[in-house]
């Protein structure tokens, strides 16, 4: 006899194009962002008598040397540190601020203007209100205080019973490292969860390798391998869960 399969139990969801829109990939301040951001960070670093501090010294100390770390993510499969790049600038400048007020002030621009995913607020409130356990698993390129603001900004970290970051896990998807760890804090099995993403490269390809099922939401990430269920909108996702809840449980009494 085949063994009976177990109900749905909780839910796993990315951050970045699922409940929040960053506007681009990477979920770091670009362009006018990044520009606006670093002269708040050289306003913040400049005092009378201090060495002289202008963008390429930001370059040279900070974001160059950082970024050379981050072109190889995919390949370390864990994220770029920026504590040792910090350490430097702050020598330089002679200055004592934190790791996070120094990062906070160059990514504040850019974080005014990240948007929730539409749908998605009242997809996890329903999913929280019906009792389903949440956990968010997402790479993130910087320290996790950073999004968890994002989060509370945005109505969303009242419903997450476990949050699991890449920055501070130091492993990153495609690696199931933190599907694992989002697993335990639950108290789930593998195959009693659903990973919610919107990269078949990363959440499909994690899911697959964590031995959880994987709900792809529609993106322009469209390699990699096949997802079991697929969502236009994450307005979608609660009739999903309730289905997969249901037809567990039905199965399971037949």
């Amino acid at each position: 006899m085949a063994p009976r399969p177990r109900p749905l139990r909780a839910v796993l969801l990315d951050m970045g194009g699922v409940l929040l829109d960053f506007g681009n990939a990477e979920g770091l301040p670009v362009g006018r962002h990044d520009w606006r951001g670093r002269e708040a960070l050289l306003v913040l670093l400049r005092r009378p008598g201090g060495p002289p501090l202008e963008q390429r010294h930001l370059d040279e100390l900070l974001f160059d040397p950082w970024k050379r770390e981050h072109a190889r993510r995919y390949e370390r499969v864990r994220e770029a540190d920026w504590r040792p790049h910090l350490v430097r600038l702050r020598r330089y400048a002679r200055r004592r601020f934190s790791d996070r007020r120094l990062l906070a002030t160059w990514f504040a621009p850019f974080a005014e203007t990240v948007t929730p995913v539409p749908e998605a607020q009242a997809a996890v409130a329903a999913l929280a209100a019906a009792g389903v356990p949440l956990a968010l698993v997402s790479n993130i390129p910087l320290p996790s205080p950073l999004y968890r603001d994002l989060l509370a900004r945005h109505g969303y970290l009242p419903a997450f019973r476990h949050l699991v970051w890449s920055y501070d896990e130091g492993s990153r998807k495609p690696s199931p490292a933190m599907l694992h760890t989002a697993l335990a804090a639950l108290g789930v099995a593998p195959e009693e969860a659903l990973m919610v993403g919107d990269r078949r490269s990363a959440d499909v390809v994690a899911g697959r390798a964590a031995g959880v099922p994987t709900a792809w939401l529609r993106s322009a990430d469209a390699t990699g391998p096949e997802p079991d269920h697929r969502l236009d909108s994450m307005a979608e996702l609660p009739p999903l869960v309730a289905r997969l809840r249901r037809g567990a449980t039905a199965r399971a009494r037949g």
